[in-house]
């Protein structure tokens, strides 16, 4: 009987334990500038794929013109900051893209409040 008992705990434990560890995820802030091309389906299509690598992710665009999206994103892919960087880059209305390992400061120490995309 202790022996079924132990066998039903393991699930639970494992599950305890892999909660306690955490995912491995890295977080990276991610900054992106547009040019005076810029649309809103581009802005869409930019949170878009940054919501690819981690759906809870807030995405904010800062209101001004050309507008900076920037998101702090927490995901275990190999080579986040040059694929993204990489992809986002060959987009037309993009102007610039930054991305680093997060510090822990806010993404944006502007104090004009970002408004966040849906």
């Amino acid at each position: 009987m202790r022996a079924l008992r132990a066998l039903l705990l393991l699930p639970l434990l494992a599950l305890a334990l892999a909660a306690a560890c955490g995912s491995g995820a890295t977080k990276y802030d991610v900054s992106v500038s547009f040019n005076t091309t810029v649309t809103q389906g581009d802005l869409e299509a930019v949170a878009a794929l940054l919501h690819r690598y981690d759906e809870d992710a807030d995405v904010l665009v800062q209101e001004s013109f050309p507008p900076t999206v920037r998101a702090t994103i927490e995901t275990d892919a190999e080579d986040f900051c040059t694929s993204i960087e990489a992809e986002l880059e060959r987009r037309p209305a993009v102007e610039q893209v930054s991305c680093a390992e997060h510090t822990g400061r806010p993404v944006s120490e502007e104090p004009d409040a970002p408004v966040g995309l849906p």
